[in-house]
């Protein structure tokens, strides 16, 4: 991560962020080099150095049940907004052909954060707790709203008033939403990773 010789800048056009409410997000040219990052937002530009880097966190970003999951790296400095950099598009949806380039983008800066800085920044993965806990509260509610019809239903079918046949879609369709919010869950659960050791298994998926 410490490079023996400095590294050439490198460029990233990618869609960013700063944590506030956005009806799209923008799009940018985001710098890398082994001072910082560089990009502009809102009219402003400038380098972010890693020297004011105070964590980075990467999480995955629900698509939709039917939609492969994105990814998000959000930048965290002693001063100013985060930086947060999205695998998706400005509007959050799939765009296949920003994956590899958000991925090299996250390799390249973890590979530029000096060493003596990587000790003290915090790497952080999935959503921050509180987050987390609120997932955990709306699976608890899922499991007891949608497995009590559930139970209710087997029941009516069990004692003839429902036939076989009228049930199995919907409770198939019930048992796949309730799998996904589930795995909403643990692809969500917070944690810390290494700088060295990414976490790919929160990278974008391919269809």
């Amino acid at each position: 991560m410490d490079p023996v010789e400095p590294r050439a800048p490198a460029d990233y056009d990618l869609a960013i962020g700063d944590g506030s409410m956005r009806l799209k997000r923008a799009e940018a040219r985001l710098t890398l080099s082994d001072e910082g990052v560089r990009y502009a937002l809102d009219g402003r530009d400038g380098l972010r150095p890693f020297s004011q880097l105070r964590s980075v966190r990467i999480q995955a970003v629900q698509g939709g049940k039917s939609s492969p999951w994105e990814t998000m790296i959000e930048l965290v400095f002693d001063r100013g907004n985060p930086l947060q950099v999205h695998s998706g598009s400005q509007w959050g949806a799939d765009d296949p052909e920003r994956d590899p380039v958000f991925i090299a983008f996250v390799e390249d800066l973890h590979r530029r954060i000096p060493l003596e800085e990587a000790a003290r920044i915090r790497f952080l993965r999935g959503v921050p707790e509180g987050r987390h806990r609120v997932l955990q509260i709306a699976l608890v509610i899922f499991l007891i709203v949608f497995g009590g019809a559930g139970g209710f239903i087997l029941l009516k079918t069990a004692d003839g008033t429902i036939p076989v046949a009228e049930i199995l879609f919907p409770m198939l369709a019930l048992a796949g939403f309730g799998i996904w919010v589930w795995h909403s869950v643990e692809k969500s659960k917070p944690g810390t990773y290494r700088p060295d050791r990414l976490p790919r298994d929160l990278f974008p998926e391919r269809d």
